[in-house]
């Protein structure tokens, strides 16, 4: 059968899409997958993989940076610091809604371990020292 699922001019029985033998034999790739790769590599992509913490709050700031329901006023107030994994999110921001959408772009990130959310929401019409005080009445 000329499409790969049987013997085609002598050459013996076809596997995965016409390439010979397991894993593709002579041919350097089958459908995506690496030559000399085992059935362990292909379901182990992370094999010895570690990311730091720098590149963690690399990945962290361009997750939050990237949201599209974060204003960037806010993503740029809130201060991302990574140790061990863990990373700890603190800053003001306007929008009620940008404190658990960070929380979930960061907690999402690939090489977090736990997120520790100390941003705080400041309405708009307020400045920073004014949380908690009633405004003045005209």
């Amino acid at each position: 059968m000329p499409n790969g699922y049987g013997p085609v001019m002598g050459r013996g029985p076809m596997t995965m899409g016409g390439c010979p033998g397991p894993y593709g034999g002579g041919n350097p790739f089958w459908w995506g997958a690496p030559y000399g790769w085992t059935d362990l590599d292909l379901y182990d992509y992370n094999n010895n993989f570690i990311l730091d913490d720098e590149e963690i709050a690399d990945i962290v700031r361009d997750n939050i940076q990237a949201n599209p329901f974060i204003s960037s006023s806010d993503a740029n107030n809130i201060a991302i610091d990574v140790k061990d994994g863990i990373v700890t999110l603190s800053g003001t921001v306007k929008n009620p809604r940008s404190k658990p959408l960070s929380y979930s772009d960061a907690f999402w990130s690939s090489g977090v371990k736990d997120v520790i959310s100390n941003i705080e929401v400041v309405p708009p019409g307020r400045k920073e020292g004014q949380v908690g005080q009633r405004m003045k009445s005209r």
